[in-house]
């Protein structure tokens, strides 16, 4: 059913969150199949150890960090800190309370999803073509491959970063800091991999529109219908996913913003010498804001990818129309496709307020700059009364 590539990917990704208790179920994987396993007591109270021990990291990385150090004389810094772990516990209040107040929504979720890849499966295959199938996967396994590198290039320069800002007493601090930065980004690699799986199936019915419009005397009114159907029963999961996941995933588009603010101001720090550093502290903050924009503009990419492939299909469905040898059975099912089509488009919207895809990214982007250039008249401000006083 899966290439090998993309399988063990996926299975990775799988173990991301099994590890950090996000879960709120085991998965059987076995060598052809998946299955929902029976939810263990062992394995509940171990994500609940892992939600007490990561809460009361939190405040013990504030007073190392916040009185000593290259922050001691920086307010904008001291509160950029603070801010961040309030963010920090937002995030992990909201995916922990998510695994666990909704629970049965979620394994309901995956039973669903699992019970629909299977039904469709063959359908796809017989249609589109299993080649067709392979090549699309080999892609979003790149994709997936992608994201799981820059995620942990990213992690690997903010500890490094972390480690040389940090003084040595501060050890400690550091390690609660790496723990509560793998966390998020588990969470986000496993949102990254919801989007990859929906993506996947909405590009398989795109492949079978496509196949179904080239070969036009094998056309029949019955394989219109279950591509049709496999479409609008994706959507509803996707719906029910987005739902369920809104507000952890509104927590951790906050964090990002919190942290890429965060990252951006230090950048300013450096560049104007407030915070010493030598050629190898520039390295590592320069690959720092290279791989955490990279890592946010996956994220978004993938968002913007998984809509546009469950709309787009209306595209292709006006191929249709430019052929004459339909049946007035098959013309009938195309009307309904497409009548289906206009009136379930996905939109995924956080909280029910913004709205993600492309151009929200690029806002994204430029309200991070911004509240950066805000951040820096105060600095200016610090330092021109500091030199009148002196």
């Amino acid at each position: 059913m899966l290439n090998r590539k993309l399988r063990v990917l996926l299975i990775i990704s799988y173990y991301h969150m099994l590890i950090y208790g996000l879960m709120p179920t085991t998965l059987k994987i076995g060598n052809c199949n998946l299955a929902i396993a029976k939810v263990s007591a062992g394995y509940m109270i171990y994500s609940v150890f892992l939600t007490v021990v990561l809460l009361l990291e939190v405040p013990c990385m504030m007073p190392g960090g916040l009185f000593s150090g290259y922050m001691r004389n920086n307010i904008v810094l001291q509160w950029a800190l603070i801010v961040g772990l309030l963010v920090r516990i937002i995030a992990i209040l909201s995916c922990y309370g998510l695994v666990w107040l909704q629970r049965q929504r979620l394994i309901q979720l995956y039973r669903d999803f699992l019970v629909h890849w299977r039904a469709h499966w063959q359908i796809l295959c017989r249609v589109a073509g299993e080649e067709s199938l392979e090549r699309m996967q080999l892609i979003l396994a790149g994709l997936l491959r992608r994201k799981l590198c820059i995620n942990y290039a990213m992690l690997c320069c903010s500890i490094l970063m972390q480690y040389r800002l940090l003084s040595s007493g501060n050890r400690l601090q550091l390690l609660m800091h790496a723990a509560a930065m793998l966390m998020v980004s588990v969470v986000r690699v496993g949102f990254f991999t919801l989007l990859l799986l929906l993506n996947h199936q909405f590009r398989a019915v795109q492949l079978s529109l496509q196949a179904l419009c080239r070969r036009v005397r094998s056309r029949t009114q019955e394989d219109l219908r279950r591509i049709a159907a496999i479409h609008a029963e994706w959507v509803i999961l996707a719906r029910r996913a987005f739902s369920i996941y809104d507000v952890a995933n509104a927590s951790i588009f906050l964090n990002m913003f919190a942290v890429n603010v965060n990252i951006l101001y230090h950048a300013v720090q450096f560049a104007n010498q407030t915070i010493e550093s030598d050629n190898w502290g520039f390295l590592i903050g320069d690959g720092l804001i290279v791989f955490n924009f990279w890592n946010s503009a996956l994220i978004m990419n993938m968002v913007d990818s998984a809509i546009n492939s469950c709309n787009d299909s209306a595209q292709l469905v006006k191929q249709f129309n430019d052929l004459y040898t339909l049946s007035p059975e098959s013309e009938k099912e195309l009307e309904l496709f497409v009548i289906r089509l206009r009136n379930n488009r996905l939109v995924y919207r956080i909280c029910g307020c913004v709205v993600l895809d492309k151009p929200a990214c690029l806002g994204y982007l430029a309200t991070v700059l911004c509240h950066v250039i805000f951040l820096m008249q105060f600095d200016l401000k610090r330092r021109y009364e500091n030199g009148l006083t002196k």
